[in-house]
Protein backbone atom coordinates (compact mmCIF):
# COMPACT_ATOMS: atom_id res chain seq x y z
CA UNK A 1 0.00 0.00 0.00
CA UNK A 2 1.56 3.54 -1.31
CA UNK A 3 1.02 6.72 0.90
CA UNK A 4 -0.23 10.14 -0.37
CA UNK A 5 1.22 12.94 1.46
CA UNK A 6 -1.31 15.50 2.68
CA UNK A 7 -0.76 18.73 5.06
CA UNK A 8 -2.74 19.77 8.19
CA UNK A 9 -2.44 23.65 7.96
CA UNK A 10 -1.94 25.41 11.73
CA UNK A 11 -2.23 29.17 10.86
CA UNK A 12 -2.40 32.58 13.43
CA UNK A 13 0.30 31.33 15.65
CA UNK A 14 1.79 33.96 17.89
CA UNK A 15 5.37 34.85 16.08
CA UNK A 16 7.11 34.00 18.97
CA UNK A 17 5.48 30.20 19.36
CA UNK A 18 7.81 27.66 20.08
CA UNK A 19 8.48 23.92 19.46
CA UNK A 20 7.69 22.98 22.55
CA UNK A 21 4.42 24.57 22.66
CA UNK A 22 3.74 22.89 19.95
CA UNK A 23 3.72 19.82 20.74
CA UNK A 24 1.99 20.37 23.89
CA UNK A 25 -0.78 22.09 22.03
CA UNK A 26 -1.41 18.90 19.82
CA UNK A 27 -0.61 16.22 22.30
CA UNK A 28 -4.14 15.26 23.26
CA UNK A 29 -4.54 14.50 20.09
CA UNK A 30 -1.88 11.92 19.71
CA UNK A 31 1.57 12.57 19.41
CA UNK A 32 3.99 13.98 16.76
CA UNK A 33 6.40 12.00 15.20
CA UNK A 34 8.70 14.75 13.65
CA UNK A 35 7.83 18.44 13.65
CA UNK A 36 10.26 21.69 12.21
CA UNK A 37 9.10 24.66 13.37
CA UNK A 38 10.23 27.19 10.66
CA UNK A 39 9.94 30.97 10.65
CA UNK A 40 6.29 30.90 9.21
CA UNK A 41 5.50 27.26 9.30
CA UNK A 42 6.46 24.07 10.04
CA UNK A 43 6.28 20.01 8.84
CA UNK A 44 5.18 16.98 11.28
CA UNK A 45 4.68 13.59 10.56
CA UNK A 46 1.22 11.76 11.97
CA UNK A 47 -1.28 9.83 11.62
CA UNK A 48 -4.59 10.31 9.95
CA UNK A 49 -6.80 9.67 12.80
CA UNK A 50 -4.85 12.62 14.77
CA UNK A 51 -5.36 14.95 12.29
CA UNK A 52 -9.09 14.80 12.14
CA UNK A 53 -9.75 15.18 15.86
CA UNK A 54 -6.98 18.10 15.80
CA UNK A 55 -9.09 19.67 13.30
CA UNK A 56 -12.73 19.24 15.08
CA UNK A 57 -11.18 20.61 18.59
CA UNK A 58 -8.52 23.46 17.82
CA UNK A 59 -10.09 25.35 14.76
CA UNK A 60 -11.23 28.68 16.29
CA UNK A 61 -10.02 27.47 19.48
CA UNK A 62 -7.74 31.05 21.01
CA UNK A 63 -4.74 30.39 21.72
CA UNK A 64 -2.46 33.29 23.27
CA UNK A 65 -5.06 35.87 22.61
CA UNK A 66 -5.68 34.18 19.03
CA UNK A 67 -8.25 32.20 17.49
CA UNK A 68 -6.40 29.34 15.19
CA UNK A 69 -7.02 28.09 12.64
CA UNK A 70 -6.35 24.08 11.74
CA UNK A 71 -7.66 22.70 8.51
CA UNK A 72 -6.55 20.51 6.00
CA UNK A 73 -4.26 22.17 3.27
CA UNK A 74 -5.25 22.00 0.33
CA UNK A 75 -2.86 21.77 -2.78
CA UNK A 76 -3.06 25.13 -4.76
CA UNK A 77 -4.47 24.57 -8.41
CA UNK A 78 -1.29 23.41 -10.77
CA UNK A 79 0.38 26.28 -12.40
CA UNK A 80 -1.24 29.27 -10.52
CA UNK A 81 0.07 32.06 -8.13
CA UNK A 82 -0.80 31.82 -4.27
CA UNK A 83 -1.66 35.35 -3.32
CA UNK A 84 -2.31 36.13 0.35
CA UNK A 85 -4.85 38.60 1.79
CA UNK A 86 -4.92 40.50 5.34
CA UNK A 87 -7.01 42.35 7.43
CA UNK A 88 -10.15 41.52 5.56
CA UNK A 89 -13.64 42.53 7.40
CA UNK A 90 -15.45 39.35 8.99
CA UNK A 91 -18.44 40.16 6.20
CA UNK A 92 -15.96 38.81 3.73
CA UNK A 93 -17.08 35.90 1.49
CA UNK A 94 -14.58 33.57 -0.56
CA UNK A 95 -17.52 35.00 -3.54
CA UNK A 96 -16.59 38.75 -2.70
CA UNK A 97 -12.98 37.93 -3.27
CA UNK A 98 -13.26 36.03 -6.34
CA UNK A 99 -15.21 39.01 -8.01
CA UNK A 100 -12.60 41.47 -6.44
CA UNK A 101 -9.26 39.42 -8.01
CA UNK A 102 -11.78 38.13 -10.88
CA UNK A 103 -11.39 41.77 -12.64
CA UNK A 104 -7.26 41.14 -13.09
CA UNK A 105 -8.00 37.89 -14.64
CA UNK A 106 -9.08 34.33 -14.24
CA UNK A 107 -9.52 33.33 -10.66
CA UNK A 108 -8.85 29.66 -9.62
CA UNK A 109 -9.96 29.36 -6.07
CA UNK A 110 -10.56 31.87 -3.34
CA UNK A 111 -10.49 30.27 0.32
CA UNK A 112 -10.65 32.34 3.68
CA UNK A 113 -9.21 31.41 6.96
CA UNK A 114 -11.80 30.69 9.67
CA UNK A 115 -12.60 34.16 10.81
CA UNK A 116 -9.16 35.15 11.17
CA UNK A 117 -9.10 37.99 8.82
CA UNK A 118 -7.07 36.83 5.79
CA UNK A 119 -7.57 34.36 2.84
CA UNK A 120 -5.56 33.04 0.05
CA UNK A 121 -6.62 33.54 -3.22
CA UNK A 122 -5.10 31.31 -6.50
CA UNK A 123 -4.84 33.04 -10.26
CA UNK A 124 -4.18 31.61 -12.99
CA UNK A 125 -0.97 34.00 -14.02
CA UNK A 126 1.47 34.71 -12.36
CA UNK A 127 1.57 38.55 -14.22
CA UNK A 128 -2.60 38.61 -13.64
CA UNK A 129 -1.86 38.23 -9.91
CA UNK A 130 0.74 40.61 -9.34
CA UNK A 131 -1.26 43.02 -11.44
CA UNK A 132 -3.95 42.65 -8.58
CA UNK A 133 -1.69 42.28 -6.01
CA UNK A 134 -0.12 46.16 -6.50
CA UNK A 135 -3.20 47.52 -8.10
CA UNK A 136 -5.32 46.23 -4.31
CA UNK A 137 -2.68 46.39 -1.52
CA UNK A 138 -3.46 49.65 0.77
CA UNK A 139 -6.98 49.66 -0.44
CA UNK A 140 -10.09 49.71 1.31
CA UNK A 141 -12.45 47.22 1.19
CA UNK A 142 -16.00 46.25 3.15
CA UNK A 143 -14.22 49.10 5.53
CA UNK A 144 -10.96 47.77 5.90
CA UNK A 145 -7.48 48.58 4.82
CA UNK A 146 -6.12 45.05 3.17
CA UNK A 147 -3.25 43.96 2.63
CA UNK A 148 -1.90 41.77 -0.65
CA UNK A 149 0.77 39.49 -1.20
CA UNK A 150 2.44 36.68 -2.49
CA UNK A 151 3.69 34.15 1.08
CA UNK A 152 7.11 34.24 1.49
CA UNK A 153 7.94 37.51 -0.52
CA UNK A 154 6.61 39.43 2.62
CA UNK A 155 7.48 38.70 6.35
CA UNK A 156 4.19 37.99 7.86
CA UNK A 157 3.20 38.80 11.52
CA UNK A 158 1.82 35.66 12.01
CA UNK A 159 3.43 31.92 12.17
CA UNK A 160 1.98 29.41 10.08
CA UNK A 161 2.29 25.67 10.58
CA UNK A 162 2.51 22.66 8.36
CA UNK A 163 1.80 19.24 9.62
CA UNK A 164 2.72 16.59 7.61
CA UNK A 165 0.82 13.58 7.60
CA UNK A 166 0.51 10.64 5.78
CA UNK A 167 -3.37 9.18 4.23
CA UNK A 168 -3.22 5.28 2.77
CA UNK A 169 -3.74 6.03 -0.78
CA UNK A 170 -6.90 3.86 -1.79
CA UNK A 171 -7.15 2.39 -5.29
CA UNK A 172 -10.18 1.55 -6.85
Amino acid sequence: MSCENVKLFVGNLPIDATQDEINKLFSPYGEINTCSLLRQYAFCDKHFNFFDRAIRHLDGKEYRGRPLVVEESRARPPNSTKIFVGNLSATCSADDLHGLFSTFGRVLDSRLCSNVGYAFVHMERKEEAQAAIDALNGTMFKGRTVQTNIPGEARSSSKMLYILKHRPFLST
